[in-house]
C-alpha cells in the first residue's frame, strides 16, 4: 500500500498538480467577449478595461489560440486584422496561481503583434519617437521576458466573434 501511495504522489508531483491549465481554460473569457460584442458592451465589467476599438463597429475582432512557449497550453490573444497585419489588444494566459489572467491590455493606437518564433512585439510612442520592445512568453515564470529582436509583425488567421 505504501508503494502505491508513493507512486501516486510521485506522479502528482511530476505532473505539476495545480499548475496545469484545464483543457478549455479560456471558455469563460471568450464568452465574456462574445457577449460584449453581441450586446454593444452592456456587460462591460469595471475590472476589465475594454478598449475603444472594441466598441467601434469598423473593427472586426477575433481571437487566436496559440501555444506561445510550447508548453502544451494555448494562450489567448484578441485583436483584429488591418493592413496585412494582426493588431492584438489583449493577451490572456493561464497563470499558475491566478488561473485565467490578462497579462497585457492595450488599444488606443498601442498594439501587440505576433512575430517569428511567437515573439511578441510592442510599439510605443513618445512624441515622434517610436520605441519597439520584443517579448517571449514563459509560462513557468508567468511572465513576458524581454528579448533582442523578433522580426516583423505577421497576419494571423483569427476566429471572429459573431457580434462585431
Amino acid at each position: 500500500m505504501k508503494k502505491i501511495l508513493s507512486l501516486m504522489l510521485a506522479c502528482i508531483l511530476l505532473t505539476g498538480c495545480g499548475y496545469k491549465a484545464p483543457k478549455d481554460w479560456y471558455k469563460e473569457t471568450l464568452a465574456y467577449y462574445s457577449n460584449g460584442f453581441d450586446s454593444d458592451w452592456k456587460n462591460e465589467r469595471s475590472d476589465l478595461f475594454v478598449c475603444d476599438e472594441m466598441k467601434d463597429k469598423k473593427y472586426k475582432f477575433g481571437y487566436l489560440l496559440i501555444d506561445l512557449d510550447n508548453d502544451g497550453t494555448d494562450e489567448l490573444l484578441i485583436g483584429f486584422n488591418e493592413d496585412g497585419i494582426t493588431k492584438f489588444t489583449e493577451l490572456y494566459i493561464w497563470h499558475s496561481d491566478k488561473g485565467s489572467f490578462r497579462i497585457v491590455a492595450s488599444g488606443g493606437g498601442y498594439y501587440m503583434y505576433l512575430c517569428d518564433n511567437n515573439i511578441i512585439r510592442e510599439d510605443s510612442w513618445y512624441g515622434s519617437d517610436t520605441k519597439t520592445n520584443y517579448y517571449k512568453y514563459v509560462s513557468k515564470d508567468n511572465a513576458l521576458l524581454v528579448v533582442d529582436g523578433g522580426g516583423l509583425p505577421r497576419e494571423c488567421e483569427l476566429t471572429y466573434f459573431s457580434g462585431n
